[in-house]
């Protein structure tokens, strides 16, 4: 369960790749070795493996954003 509004995950996923990854999905997924099976897609798959890594978005969020980004 998540606590955005629709679209919300998204959003803050893809703001923390942009903040943390250069806005690349594929650098997060190589930062934490997640690999994709053939036909996925970075995106749609992010959510899950961030969900299974972390337990929510939440906490990814909050891991991320208690890094000096500096």
């Amino acid at each position: 369960m998540s606590i955005y509004s629709q679209g919300g995950d998204a959003k803050a996923i893809s703001r923390i790749a942009k903040a943390h990854f250069g806005g690349s999905y594929r650098a997060m997924f190589d930062a934490h070795g997640w690999v994709l099976e053939e036909g996925q897609q970075y995106m749609h798959q992010a959510s899950s493996r961030i969900k299974e890594h972390y337990g929510s978005i939440v906490a990814f969020e909050v891991h991320f954003d208690s890094k000096d980004i500096s």
